[in-house]
């Protein structure tokens, strides 16, 4: 408990944006050099205040320091240091000086153990802050002493490992050092006194010598080389078997897992680049993937295509994303997978006979087959602001649409009650009946959805939003309102072709982060929000201070905030390899 505790308050002064502080990392090997190649998982800030000020020149850093906007964020850091005297008093560091004590690296990772369950591992540098993290470990030593642990240490290297052993259970452990101004924490001293060999100079196969995390992180850098300020990197199924030694029920699951090819995941991570000189941000996640793939991973099987906005795509859209698919690859996979869990031809007795009992279509006839294998999901914000303004419409293009209306129309006459036809600007489109509608939640904060089924053009279409299915046709009748001409979807089309590289992408995305921002702008101002903010505040403290901060800041014009926010993109691309995932969001001046 108290082991989880310090990490989790090591994690958290990391990764809040308040501390004003530098120090230079101390000269010794980094996390990937330092943890051995066993390292199951693992999540490492290179450095901390350089975080921090990265933070700080992205769009959401810039919105929380604009002149507008500080004295609101102020307020609400006041309430939390107000809240946080409670633990002060406890811990004896106050809030100001919590956050600030990483001024490194910091590093949380869990390493394979040669028996038993994994070992987690985390140390960060505190710099020239020792003193306050020594008050926070002095705190937790006499929580664990009023538990009825035992204390005793351990000389490696020179250094001190303090153990605290728990009454009555051996294997409840924890351990930590304090070296150059570097705490390590563990349930494991063999694990820390590991650690400090290496910092020593003992040679051991480090997770950086390993082929698979190597690999991950060359392709997790910025898009002109920039070191990543976070990355991370887990083996997920190496993790699952040894976090379930002796679980004969939980082995059971993961062998049932590797008999449907999931074995085949070599290790999954990525990174996080901040504030780059072209963009407000980079996110990559890498799943490296066994060649030739097997099972469930044989079933991935993007396709480069056309990936332009369809002509009906709002020029308004907050978002759009669109991929090419291989569907009878996939659709082949998964029913020989099923036929190889359930028996020969059960995939055709148990689905497909069943699908056509209760719907009255073929479903690889007039299903599968149907489909070409494009596939476009877009969000549309819906006004007036609500919680859920965010509508949303998949689009699946057709080889056939006559054949597919048809089979539409079949459908919704078994379901007459369920399925209204309507029409709107020449579309026929069939509005569901969702169960519940009558029981009417509060209109003024919740969107009521209304789903709609269509076939549109050459695409069948699904949403939960009639106005949304509106606005499509609209822009279906005119191709000028279509977002394949706005400028900033070029931009990101522009930025997403020359990352792609030879490779070419499965799928790509577009977004807007203002369109969301201002839909949480309109909520928050609204006089009906303020309202229950302020009942709600009467009995709660979280509630209370951010009402108190909006009544004594009122926000700003959202002009304010929309200037430093700019559209973003993504790709996916498969190779070899496997499947990299590449977001972006470009920076503002």
């Amino acid at each position: 408990m108290i082991l989880s505790r310090l990490i989790i308050v090591a994690a958290a002064a990391a990764c809040l944006f308040l501390t004003t502080s530098h120090a230079d990392e101390p000269a010794r090997p980094g996390a990937p050099h330092l943890l051995p190649a066993e390292t199951l998982a693992y999540v490492r800030i290179a450095n901390v205040p350089e975080l921090v000020e990265k933070f700080r020149e992205t769009a959401m850093g810039r919105i929380v320091t604009d002149p507008q906007v500080q004295p609101f964020v102020g307020d609400l850091y006041r309430s939390a240091a107000e809240a946080f005297q409670v633990v002060e008093d406890r811990v004896g560091v106050p809030l100001h000086e919590l956050l600030a004590i990483p001024q490194g690296e910091l590093c949380i990772a869990l390493v394979a153990a040669e028996q038993g369950r994994p070992q987690p591992v985390a140390f960060f540098d505190v710099g020239d802050h020792l003193f306050a993290a020594e008050q926070l470990i002095e705190s937790a030593e006499t929580a664990l002493a009023q538990q009825g642990a035992t204390r005793t240490t351990k000389l490696v290297d020179k250094t001190d490992i303090v153990i605290h052993t728990m009454p009555g259970d051996r294997q409840r452990r924890i351990a930590y050092f304090i070296r150059e101004g570097v705490i390590g924490i563990s349930s494991d001293e063999e694990l820390l006194a590991q650690i400090l060999g290496v910092w020593d100079g003992d040679e051991v196969n480090s997770l950086a010598e390993n082929r698979t995390f190597t690999a991950i992180m060359k392709r997790s850098v910025g898009f002109k080389d920039e070191p990543p300020q976070i990355t991370w990197y887990a083996d997920p199924i190496l993790l699952a078997r040894k976090a379930t030694q002796g679980n004969f029920s939980a082995q059971a699951g993961i062998s049932l897992i590797t008999g449907l090819g999931f074995n085949g995941v070599k290790a999954v991570g990525g990174s996080l680049i901040l504030a780059t000189e072209e963009f407000d941000g980079i996110f990559h996640t890498h799943l490296m993937l066994e060649n030739p793939r097997n099972g469930v991973l044989k079933m991935i099987a993007f396709e480069a295509g056309e990936v332009t906005p369809e002509p009906w795509v709002p020029k308004d859209a907050a978002s759009y994303a669109s991929l090419n698919w291989n569907v009878d690859k996939t659709y082949t996979e998964l029913t020989r997978l099923y036929d190889t869990f359930r028996g020969e031809d059960a995939w055709k007795d148990q689905v497909v006979e069943t699908v056509g009992k209760q719907l009255g279509i073929d479903l690889e006839k007039e299903v599968v087959n149907a489909l070409e294998g494009r596939a476009t999901m877009v969000t549309w914000m819906q006004r007036p602001a609500r919680i859920n303004s965010q509508s949303r419409l998949g689009a699946f293009k057709l080889k056939d649409p006559a054949q597919t209306s048809a089979t539409l129309d079949r459908v919704a006459a078994k379901f007459p009650e369920r399925l209204k036809r309507k029409t709107y600007g020449g579309a026929t489109y069939y509005l569901a009946e969702v169960q519940g509608r009558n029981r009417q939640p509060d209109a003024e904060i919740v969107r009521i959805p209304t789903p709609c089924l269509a076939v549109l053009g050459d695409y069948f279409l699904v949403t939960d939003s009639e106005k949304f299915f509106e606005q499509v046709v609209i822009t279906q009748s005119d191709a000028s309102l279509s977002l394949a001409n706005e400028l900033d979807f070029k931009l990101i089309a522009n930025k997403i072709q020359r990352q792609q590289g030879e490779t070419k992408a499965g799928m790509i995305s577009f977004n807007r982060p203002e369109e969301s921002f201002r839909t949480l702008y309109e909520l928050a101002t609204a006089n009906s929000t303020q309202t229950r903010l302020a009942a709600a505040s009467e009995n709660n403290g979280v509630f209370r201070a951010l009402n108190g901060a909006l009544t004594n800041n009122p926000l700003p014009p959202f002009a304010v905030l929309a200037r430093y926010l700019a559209p973003g993109g993504a790709l996916v691309t498969d190779d070899e390899t496997g499947i990299h995932y590449t977001a972006f969001t470009l920076r503002r001046d």
